[in-house]
C-alpha cells in the first residue's frame, strides 16, 4: 500500500512564499468582505455570541451577600473548508527558449501569478454570491409597528422605502431628488439595533459608484467644504465609514461569452468588520476577537501553498499545483437567526 507520507512532496518555499504574499487589485472586494482568518484544521465549529453585554444589571451589592456575576452565552455551528487547487504547465520547449538570450524571464513565478489571480477571480464570485442573497438577511416584518422595522435586506429602493417610510429619502438613487446620506443612515441604525454597532464598510456596485459621482445632493454638500473631487475616499468620509468604501469592479466570463459584474451594478452592502482592509491572502489581524463582524474567511494555516514542480514525460512539460482550503462564512447573525450585521440592496437605484 502506498505510503502517503512518503510521496508526500511538501511545498515550494519560493513559490509558496509567492502565492501567500500575492497582492489582489485594488478593486478586490472579497478580502475586504471577508477576511482571512487562521485555522489550523480542515473542520471546526464557529462560536456565535449573544447581545448579553447590551443588558442593564444592577452590581450594587449589600455586605455580606453574593458578588453579581455575569456569563456569556454563545451558540456554535460546525464549519468545514473546501479545497481548491490549480496547476500551470510550462513546455520544457518554453523553459528553454525563455531562458535563452540576455532577457531571461522566470516563467515559474509568472505562472504561479496568473493562476493565484484564477484563484482569486473564482474567490470574488463566490463570496460576492454568499453576500447577495437579500433572503438571507433579517427580514422586514409588515406588522412589526411604527419604530420597529428592522429589515436589513432588499431587492430594490422601493421596498427600503417603502419598510423605512418617511426614514429614507424622497427617492431612489438614480433621480435628482435622492438624498444618498439619509438611506445610509438609515440602514446604519437598522444595522447597529440588530448588533450594537453601526457599520464600518461599504461595497457598491459600478452603476451605483458612477450614479453618486454626479448626486447633486453630494456636490451641494461638499461644495462649501472641499475642492476634491468625488472619489472613494471621499464617499466614505461622507457616508461615516472609518474603514472604507470598495467599488466593485469585478467581472466574470459568463457562459454566453459576455463579461458580467460579480457584485450586482446597482448593488449596495454596508456592513461591520473589526478589522482594517485586507488587500492580500494573508491573515487579518484581529480576526479572532469575539465581537461582531459580517463574514471571515476560513484558511486552512499554511495555504495558499505550491507543491513542488514535476515532470511529465508524455507531454514534456513541467507541472505545479496551488492548493488553498478555505471557505468563506457569514458570521454576523442578527435577531432573527439571519444576517443582522449587513444590509444589503441589489438596486438601490429604482424608484418607487
Amino acid at each position: 500500500m502506498m505510503n502517503l507520507s512518503a510521496t508526500y512532496a511538501g511545498v515550494d518555499p519560493i513559490l509558496t512564499t509567492l502565492a501567500q504574499g500575492f497582492m489582489l487589485p485594488a478593486t478586490n472586494i472579497a478580502n475586504f468582505i471577508a477576511p482571512v482568518v487562521d485555522t489550523p484544521t480542515r473542520a471546526g465549529r464557529i462560536l456565535r455570541f449573544g447581545k448579553e453585554q447590551f443588558a442593564i444589571n444592577d452590581f450594587r451589592r449589600a455586605y455580606g451577600t453574593n458578588i453579581p456575576y455575569v456569563q456569556s452565552r454563545y451558540d456554535s455551528e460546525p464549519y468545514a473548508l473546501e479545497q481548491e487547487v490549480v496547476a500551470w504547465e510550462l513546455p520544457e520547449e518554453v523553459i528553454e527558449n525563455a531562458g535563452e538570450g540576455p532577457a531571461q524571464v522566470d516563467l515559474r513565478a509568472i505562472e504561479t501569478r496568473n493562476a493565484m489571480s484564477r484563484l482569486m477571480n473564482a474567490y470574488e464570485y463566490a463570496v460576492s454570491q454568499a453576500v447577495t442573497v437579500t433572503a438571507t438577511y433579517n427580514p422586514y416584518e409588515a406588522n412589526s409597528g411604527a419604530g420597529n422595522q428592522d429589515g436589513l435586506g432588499f431587492t430594490d429602493w422601493s421596498n427600503f422605502e417603502a419598510a423605512y417610510a418617511g426614514a429614507t429619502g424622497p427617492a431612489g438613487w438614480a433621480t435628482s431628488t435622492a438624498d444618498p446620506i439619509k438611506d445610509i443612515l438609515t440602514l446604519k441604525r437598522a444595522v447597529a439595533d440588530q448588533i450594537g454597532i453601526r457599520p464600518n464598510s461599504m461595497v457598491m456596485g459600478t452603476a451605483v459608484f458612477d450614479t453618486l459621482l454626479s448626486s447633486q445632493a453630494i456636490l451641494e454638500r461638499i461644495k462649501y467644504t472641499t475642492a476634491d473631487s468625488i472619489d472613494t475616499d471621499m464617499l466614505a468620509r461622507y457616508f461615516g465609514l472609518e474603514r472604507g468604501l470598495r467599488v466593485a469592479e469585478g467581472r466574470y466570463l459568463d457562459s454566453n461569452g459576455t463579461l458580467q459584474p460579480t457584485f450586482p451594478a446597482n448593488g449596495l452592502l454596508l456592513f461591520y468588520s473589526p478589522n482594517g482592509p485586507s488587500d492580500s491572502v494573508m491573515p487579518a489581524g484581529g480576526a479572532n476577537a469575539a465581537t461582531p463582524a459580517f463574514a471571515y474567511t476560513y484558511q486552512l494555516t499554511g495555504t495558499p501553498a505550491v507543491r513542488p514542480e514535476y515532470y511529465i514525460r508524455e507531454r514534456r512539460v513541467v507541472r505545479a499545483e496551488i492548493t488553498v482550503e478555505r471557505v468563506v462564512n457569514l458570521v454576523g447573525l442578527g435577531a432573527s437567526g439571519l444576517i443582522g450585521s449587513g444590509a444589503m440592496v441589489s438596486d438601490i437605484l429604482s424608484n418607487p
